[in-house]
C-alpha cells in the first residue's frame, strides 16, 4: 500500500510542477509516467527483498524446521506487508498451510481464513477445516468462494466433492463435479473419471492428484500407509 501512496505522491507533485511551468494537459503525460516508473523501482527493490526471504523459508521448511519457516514469513509480513497489496494475505496462507498440514487446525484457521482470496488452495483447506469440525454450511461457503475465484483448478472441484462423498452426499458430489466439467470441459481426467464412477454407483478415487491431493490430510499417501503396515507387523511379532 505505502508504495501506492509514494508513486501517487511523487505523480501528483509531478503534475503540479508541470502544470505551473507549463499545463494540466501539459502535465497529465509526465505524472503517469513518474508514478509507473517510481512504483515499479520500489516495487522491484521490495521483491527481490522479498525473494531472498522466501528462499530462505523454503530451505527451512525442506530440513522440517517450520518453526523457524513460520519465524521467516512472520518477518516478510511485518517488514513488507505494508508497502505491497495483498503481501500479508499472501504470506497468511502460506503460513496457514505450514499449520495445516502440521494438522494444527486451530493455529492454521485464522491465517487461513485471511489468506489471498485467489489461493485456492489456502481457501480448501480452510474449507476441509470445516468439513473436519462438522460445519458443513461452512464448508460450502468455503469450496464456493474458492471455485469463484479459481474455476479453472480440476482439483478443487473433485475435494469439495470428495468431502460430500465422504458425507454420503452422492448426488450433490455429482452436481459438484458436472459443475466443474462444465468450467474445465475435459482438461482434468480425473475430475471426468471420477464423475462416471459415481454415476456407476463406484467410488471416487483421489490418488492421481498425487502429492497435491495428500496435502490435504484426508487419506494417507501410499508410502505411508505401507510404513505403517511394517511398523505393525514389526510389534504384532
Amino acid at each position: 500500500m505505502l508504495t501506492i501512496i509514494i508513486a501517487v505522491a511523487a505523480a501528483l507533485a509531478t503534475f503540479a510542477l508541470v502544470t505551473v511551468l507549463f499545463s494540466a494537459i501539459a502535465a497529465i503525460l509526465p505524472a503517469i509516467a513518474v508514478f509507473g516508473v517510481t512504483y515499479f523501482l520500489i516495487a522491484r527493490r521490495l521483491q527481490k527483498g522479498m525473494e531472498a526471504l522466501i528462499m530462505r523459508a523454503q530451505g527451512e521448511l525442506q530440513k522440517g524446521r517450520f518453526d523457524a519457516a513460520i519465524g521467516i514469513f512472520e518477518t516478510i509480513k511485518a517488514r513488507y506487508g505494508r508497502w505491497q497489496l495483498f503481501t500479508s494475505s499472501m504470506i497468511d496462507g502460506q503460513i496457514g498451510g505450514i499449520y495445516y498440514v502440521r494438522q494444527d487446525f486451530d493455529k492454521a484457521k485464522p491465517y487461513l481464513e485471511r489468506a489471498f482470496v485467489r489461493h485456492w488452495v489456502a481457501r480448501a483447506m480452510l474449507a476441509v477445516i470445516c468439513f473436519k469440525k462438522r460445519d458443513y454450511k461452512a464448508m460450502d461457503k468455503n469450496f464456493e468462494k474458492a471455485a469463484a475465484y479459481s474455476p479453472k483448478q480440476g482439483l478443487l472441484w473433485s475435494l469439495w466433492a470428495y468431502c460430500h462423498y465422504r458425507l454420503g452426499h452422492v448426488d450433490r458430489a455429482i452436481a459438484i463435479l458436472l459443475e466443474g466439467k462444465k468450467k474445465l470441459g475435459d482438461a482434468d481426467s480425473k475430475l471426468n473419471a471420477n464423475l462416471l464412477s459415481l454415476q456407476n454407483e463406484k467410488k471416487m478415487k483421489m490418488r492421481g492428484y498425487g502429492e497435491q491431493w495428500y496435502q490435504f490430510m484426508l487419506e494417507m499417501p501410499p508410502q505411508m500407509v505401507q510404513a505403517q503396515t511394517r511398523r505393525v507387523k514389526f510389534v504384532n511379532r
